[in-house]
């Protein structure tokens, strides 16, 4: 086994060495994508969920919209703020705000799995601004992608509601510490997070950039392998097929649906210490992520044949 282990180390090795510009070209668009795009939308709420969490701002929301979310999944309302604050941020967010209460004991590994897997929100701006606008320039079609988003997460949580999991009672006691002390440490926290989502951003960037040199494929089969992968790439050469708009929109909202490798691996880097369920995970997102298209063919569909309906009439 460890023969077959070095071997495929070597051949990894000398793929990179013969392709040292793809792979110094792909870390920089990775690093120029995360640096424009992902740090600044996602650093200062790593920031601010931190702050937070530590002054309890998730007990005001378990009084409040938290009632709703919990009856919603059957959670508990206390951590309905990861559900909130996920959407405000987008993927892979929603993995920092789990270790937090997972650090401060307020959830367990069965709540974290669970709310893990309907938590994985597309940036806001990204669907609609970068997709819709800037891709297709059409603000509805990037709307519409996002709700659609939105649905296939809330079906996710209406799925799992089955299994109920409970908040520990015995949450650890915080020191006493400034303000300046919980910034500090909220920043520390922020940085070391974001180069975990930029390191693996950066591999699969390379893997996928060496996939669209190396591999001779259908474009539309190419493009998949490359939105499963990593959710950017794919929905951007996706945009460029010469298809159909419909089936451009439906690859490109089962993307958005299933996130991609990279964000899902960044969650589990940043979750490493505890022991998540990644085939649970990509089980529930490949499987709601079908079930969303099919959703949204069958709507795109029934809002035709109503247009047609009434220009008949």
């Amino acid at each position: 086994m460890k023969k077959y282990k070095y071997l495929f180390l070597t051949i990894i090795l000398i793929i990179f060495i013969f392709n040292i510009k793809l792979v110094i070209l792909s870390t920089k668009d990775a690093s120029i994508l995360f640096f424009n795009k992902v740090f600044v939308s996602i650093f200062p709420f790593i920031i601010l969920c931190d702050i937070l969490i530590y002054f309890d701002y998730h007990i005001f929301l378990k009084n409040t919209i938290g009632k709703f979310i919990s009856k919603l999944f059957n959670i508990d309302s206390s951590t309905s703020i990861i559900f909130i604050l996920s959407i405000l941020t987008s993927h892979p967010a929603n993995s920092v705000y789990i270790k937090d209460m997972l650090d401060n004991n307020e959830i367990n590994i069965e709540t974290a799995n669970k709310i893990l897997c309907f938590t994985y929100f597309p940036s806001i701006s990204f669907v609609i601004g970068t997709i819709g606008i800037s891709l297709y320039n059409n603000f509805k079609i990037g709307l519409i992608l996002y709700l659609f988003c939105f649905l296939n997460n809330i079906l996710i949580g209406i799925y799992l509601r089955k299994n109920k999991v409970s908040v520990l009672k015995n949450k650890i006691i915080k020191k006493d510490k400034s303000i300046f002390d919980v910034i500090k440490t909220s920043i520390l926290k922020g940085i070391n997070t974001s180069f975990i989502i930029l390191g693996n951003l950066i591999i699969f960037t390379i893997i996928s950039n060496l996939l669209n040199k190396y591999i001779n494929i259908n474009p539309i089969i190419l493009s998949i392998i490359s939105g499963i992968l990593e959710l950017t790439n794919g929905i951007v050469s996706t945009s460029f097929l010469d298809i159909n708009l419909i089936i451009k929109l439906l690859i490109t909202l089962f993307i958005l649906c299933f996130s991609g490798l990279s964000i899902i691996f960044q969650s589990i880097s940043i979750l490493g210490d505890y022991k998540i369920n990644i085939k649970k995970i990509l089980t529930i997102k490949l499987v709601f992520s079908i079930l969303t298209c099919i959703l949204f063919i069958t709507f795109y569909y029934f809002v035709n044949n109503i247009l047609y309906f009434c220009y008949i009439f």
